[in-house]
């Protein structure tokens, strides 16, 4: 490699294409993106049905769940 592959971020300006370039290709730097409603769960809905807990139930986690789901309606 020549010298001037080596150096290509050591200037004083790194411009934004650089930065961009660097960041998705080798892993640095912070990526964000934004999660729509549907990407997350509601606070009181079960985590195997994504419906509200009629019966919860929250297991030593801190997971959440209707027992109905759990169990089965067999069982209630």
């Amino acid at each position: 490699m020549t010298r001037h592959s080596k150096n290509s971020t050591a200037n004083a300006v790194y411009t934004y294409h650089e930065k961009h370039k660097d960041s998705s290709t080798g892993g640095y730097g912070t990526t964000q993106m934004r999660l729509s409603k549907d990407a997350i769960k509601e606070f009181d809905c079960c985590n195997l049905t994504l419906q509200p807990c009629i019966d919860p139930v929250i297991t030593k986690d801190g997971y959440l769940f209707d027992k109905q789901a759990i169990l089965g309606k067999k069982f209630l």
